[in-house]
């Protein structure tokens, strides 16, 4: 055998190392030509391919390029991207809102905790807010701000929902709404703006002059050496110009009540560190790092702690947790306003104690739900409520005692905030609670707001007399109404086993969705006619007691189907039918079922037919003229209303609802 000779052997070894690197990159040339070639099949590929086209203004095929990702690659993140694209894509280019809405609540259904599902609430919110479906809009903008706190766009939709609040004119939610993201994002380069716009609605809108100055100090004051709110601070002060007010020096932000916690809380830790310069271990950990769920303040505790030397800094001992020392430093924070933080150690002071089963004290709970409150986040400000009160009864009397303690501070709209936070937590207070609410508007000289609250009470228990008491007398002495009064009255002094006495609580209750007390209240009322009737001699008496008894039945009919039982108000109707045959307000009746059950055209026919048949009657005129209206048609509403006073000119009901309508269309005018 031959052999080569040393270099003619390193030779061939060079030559065949450069056939296996050729070797090598053929393949991954291959390989990337495959990949290459396959480019065109990945979903981002196609999301940019939809986004060419759509920028290019093929909708249609831009659709059809978003759509085969959503078909190919469902529940995915492209496939949510190209879900946002197509709804928006509905909405704003193409002209068919149907569809883009139907794309975006899919998303939400979806996958409701996602960023796409924030995305897709904000885009809904921009939609119902540019169509000045107002409360639509509120509902999305609402959605991001208790939901996604943690997201920038949770910022952009806290302003909108304000934007949206002044928009609908409900000045006050507005005011709350601008406040509130002041207080959420004290940093924030938008926070003064906020509450410069929060002095002028209370100003311009509210007619409140003390509040307008005190909301423009306070911008002075806190903001006044802030850098980027400049512009603010100047149309501040402008304004306390304008108004003859004091303009407050500003804060110095390096001399706040923070300061002054942390050489308070650095005192006692010099004070109290042992001797031998070793200090106590703390409770480790967060809320957090135990399982709970982020609070939403956008900052946590540690970063709070972290400026009062953290938890290297704040050790437990014998004279305190860890979570006491959190408390103590959460009320210097909500003592001065700053909700934020204070909100971010009360969540995180809870958690510790829940987990150690260590009982915390119930007003904490209260102090945590203000602070949710009080950067806008009413839904986490009520679970924390309802929570706790099925943890610990003493949380609701905890709630109450603290509105008592600011009723009796003559803090009246503190005490109004206060007892509102426990509606609806435990229904067996709630009449006793708006009867509260009603003593502090009453204080405030809002007769109205004050009527409201005790009708809510009474809708909430029907036998609760300090509430029928003082409605009646709201009505009689500061609302000039004495007929309506005089019933109350008389339910007071257990003279209400009447029709217009049963008849009156069966509306309050069915106003305020309490459809079991409304169907009892009907029934009892056309119980008590029909007894009338069996003694009535007076042929003219007869037939306004089967009035009566006709239309009662129909109403309770009505609270039945409310119920949740709709055959049995249809049987109801039926048998009412049968016993009446002639009767005008049978045709009411079906018509009102007709409405529940979304069967407008129907409804509309018999209210038709009820008022052909009984042209004086008023029942059927007010029912198909509120249709109309809650349909946008107020033309069609002020024609029929006022055709029917042509012939009934003294008929107050319809007048009354004539007026209103006629006074809310100015209104919007204007």
């Amino acid at each position: 055998m031959k052999f080569f000779g040393q270099p003619a052997a390193k030779t061939y070894y060079r030559w065949q190392a450069l056939a296996f690197k050729s070797m090598k990159y053929c393949a991954l040339i291959a390989i990337l030509w495959v990949a290459a070639s396959q480019i065109g099949c990945l979903p981002g590929s196609t999301l940019s391919k939809g986004d060419k086209l759509a920028a290019d203004k093929d909708y249609y095929g831009a659709i059809e390029a978003y759509q085969s990702i959503v078909d190919t690659q469902p529940g995915t993140p492209d496939a949510l991207q190209a879900q946002l694209a197509i709804g928006k894509l509905s909405i704003d280019q193409m002209n068919q809102p149907a569809e883009g809405i139907k794309v975006y609540e899919g998303i939400i259904a979806a996958a409701p905790e996602s960023e796409e599902a924030a995305e897709a609430h904000y885009e809904l919110g921009l939609h119902y807010f540019r169509e000045k479906d107002f409360k639509s809009a509120q509902t999305q903008f609402d959605a991001i701000v208790n939901n996604f706190s943690h997201l920038e766009l949770s910022h952009n939709a806290h302003l909108m929902l304000a934007k949206s609040y002044e928009e609908s004119e409900d000045y006050e939610s507005a005011v709350e709404a601008f406040d509130s993201f002041a207080n959420r994002n004290p940093r924030n380069k938008r926070a003064a703006p906020a509450l410069e716009n929060k002095a002028r609605i209370q100003r311009q809108f509210l007619k409140n002059e003390d509040e307008s100055k005190r909301t423009n100090q306070m911008l002075v004051k806190r903001y006044g050496k802030v850098e980027g709110a400049e512009d603010a601070v100047e149309k501040a002060k402008q304004a306390l110009k304008d108004q003859n007010a004091t303009i407050p020096e500003p804060d110095d932000p390096l001399a706040t009540q923070f300061g002054r916690a942390l050489a308070q809380q650095e005192a006692r830790r010099e004070r109290d560190r042992p001797r031998g310069g070793v200090e106590r271990s703390p409770a480790m950990g967060s809320a957090n790092s135990l399982g709970v769920p982020d609070s939403g303040f956008g900052i946590s505790a540690s970063d709070v702690m972290q400026n009062f030397g953290g938890q290297g800094g704040i050790a437990g001992d014998d004279q305190g947790s860890y979570q006491d020392a959190e408390l103590m430093i959460a009320n210097f924070f909500y003592g001065d306003e700053n909700y934020r933080d204070a909100g971010a150690l009360y969540y995180d002071a809870i958690a510790r104690s829940e987990a150690d089963k260590v009982k915390i004290d119930p007003y904490t709970y209260l102090k945590l739900s203000i602070c949710y409150r009080k950067v806008g986040m009413h839904q986490r400000a009520k679970e924390v409520l309802r929570k706790a009160a099925s943890r610990d009864g003493e949380v609701i009397e905890a709630v109450i005692n603290t509105g008592r303690n600011h009723y009796t501070s003559e803090n009246y709209e503190n005490a109004i905030e206060t007892y509102n936070s426990v509606i609806g937590l435990r229904r067996d207070k709630d009449s006793e609670v708006y009867w509260l609410i009603s003593l502090a508007h009453k204080k405030l000289g809002e007769p109205e707001k004050e009527r409201e609250v005790l009708e809510r009470s009474v809708a909430a228990n029907t036998q609760n007399t300090d509430a029928l008491q003082s409605l009646a007398e709201v009505l009689h002495y500061r609302l000039k109404d004495r007929k309506t009064a005089a019933i109350f009255q008389d339910l007071v002094d257990q003279k209400g086993d009447s029709y217009i006495g049963s008849k009156t609580l069966g509306d309050l209750t069915y106003k305020y969705g309490n459809y079991v007390q409304a169907n009892a209240r009907y029934k009892a009322a056309a119980r008590t006619t029909k007894r009338l009737l069996n003694k009535s001699e007076s042929d003219a008496e007869k037939r306004e007691l089967r009035n009566q008894i006709v239309y009662a039945t129909i109403l309770a009919a009505r609270a039945t189907h409310q119920r949740g039982k709709s055959e049995d108000a249809q049987q109801m109707i039926d048998e009412l039918a049968t016993e009446y045959p002639d009767h005008a307000l049978i045709h009411y009746g079906k018509g009102e079922l007709a409405l529940l059950n979304d069967d407008t055209e129907t409804a509309v026919a018999e209210f038709k037919a009820a008022i052909e048949k009984s042209p004086h009657s008023d029942i059927a005129v007010i029912a198909l003229g509120d249709y109309y209206v809650s349909q946008g048609f107020n033309d069609d509403a002020i024609a029929l209303w006022e055709g029917f006073l042509a012939e009934n000119q003294y008929n107050q009901n319809v007048t009354r609802s004539l007026k209103k309508l006629k006074g809310d269309a100015e209104e919007t005018e204007e």
